[in-house]
């Protein structure tokens, strides 16, 4: 059996990275959607089941994976393989694309009279969740359509 070079297990980590970090944005918009996480104030918040603890958990594990590239147990030569300056362009582009959601929901909850009743918890939910979904799936749907070019 013919042993694969670090190019192409490299390749085939990036590949399946696209693929993964897609499904998990999809799962957390889908939570969401169906769940969505209630924000109680007082001693509730304290229980780590809660599903406002959760969302952070999840909201916090996507933001180390679109950071690190979701690489950080693979050997350090394959992480720099798959890690290049196209994935790193594809990340930056997916960071601004999330800003943008970000600061556009801002803008538009500001005005909105419902928003006067939200709690700052839940005005940080409508907020980044959708930034943080935004980021992933652009720098998912980059780095397959980086894939599909090459």
């Amino acid at each position: 059996m013919q042993s694969r070079t670090p190019v192409e297990i490299a390749d085939v980590y990036s590949r399946k990275r696209a693929i993964v970090f897609a499904a998990a944005a999809v799962v957390f918009l889908l939570i969401q959607v169906v769940a969505r996480p209630f924000f109680a104030a007082g001693a509730a918040t304290a229980n780590l089941l809660t599903p406002g603890v959760m969302w952070a958990i999840n909201v916090i594990f996507l933001l180390l994976c679109l950071a690190t590239g979701g690489g950080i147990l693979n050997r350090s030569e394959i992480r720099a393989l798959v890690n290049d300056e196209v994935s790193d362009r594809n990340y930056k582009t997916s960071a601004i694309a999330g800003f943008w959601v970000a600061m556009a929901t801002a803008i538009g909850l500001y005005f909105l009279p419902i928003a006067e009743s939200f709690t700052a918890r839940g005005v940080v939910y409508v907020i980044v969740t959708p930034s943080v979904a935004v980021a992933v799936l652009v720098f998912s749907y980059l780095e397959l359509r980086a894939h599909r070019d090459a």
